[in-house]
């Protein structure tokens, strides 16, 4: 995973009043958390948008400059309106490129429909990333799988992950995605069963009490 270069602006003050001002200045509040201590900036929004849509997405390493100094930086715990659906905070994160750390790296599944498909069955998907161990330069951008192989029953689980190099923290026993019997033909024949039952329930209610009692007396 390559680093972009990412320009950062030193903002003074906090609250809600600091961060609309900058926001209809273009920009958004952004705190940088170092190995001492942590620092309120700001970063264009249309910069933070173009790594957003990149390959990198959340988990981008950053060059950034600050007092002078070239420090390499994680983008990481991103809030998004969820009108405009646009970043509104953000946090830097400084690492070492050197020194390993712990991301969550997004699952992507690949490839044709599971077989099972063709027997009616239903893709469940239960996890959508994974935590992984790594240099920052080793950053996954995700991990695709290939499902096509899946059949009704069958399950994709972490371990079956193929990542040389680097370590996954989620425990392999965990399921990705496993494809399950449809139950559509079962409850349409529950209901059928209950619609019939209640049809007898009501024809026998609607029986003169006379009737009802000599079938009472013949049984």
């Amino acid at each position: 995973m390559a680093s972009q270069v990412f320009d950062v602006f030193a903002r003074e003050g906090s609250g809600k009043g600091v961060a609309r001002k900058l926001r209809r200045e273009g920009l958004v509040p952004a705190v940088l958390y170092g190995h001492e201590s942590a620092r309120s900036l700001a970063v264009r929004l249309g910069d933070l948008k173009t790594v957003l849509k990149s390959d990198q997405g959340a988990n981008a390493i950053l060059e950034i400059s600050l007092d002078g100094a070239q420090k390499m930086v994680l983008l990481k715990d991103i809030q998004i309106d969820p009108i405009r659906l646009e970043p509104i905070h953000v946090d830097l994160f400084e690492v070492s490129m050197d020194q390993k750390i712990r991301v969550m790296v997004e699952i992507r599944p690949i490839g044709a429909d599971p077989v099972g498909f063709k027997k009616g069955g239903i893709l469940t998907h239960t996890l959508t990333s994974v935590e992984v161990e790594c240099l920052p330069m080793e950053i996954p951008e995700s991990f695709d799988v290939d499902l096509s192989g899946l059949d009704v029953g069958d399950a994709f689980h972490v371990s079956d992950i193929q990542a040389p190099g680097v370590k996954i923290l989620t425990p392999g026993e965990k399921v990705l995605f496993n494809v399950v019997a449809p139950t559509v033909e079962k409850v349409a024949e529950d209901a059928e069963v209950a619609e019939g039952a209640e049809a007898e329930g009501v024809a026998e209610a609607e029986k003169p009490a006379g009737e009802s009692e000599k079938k009472s007396e013949s049984e």
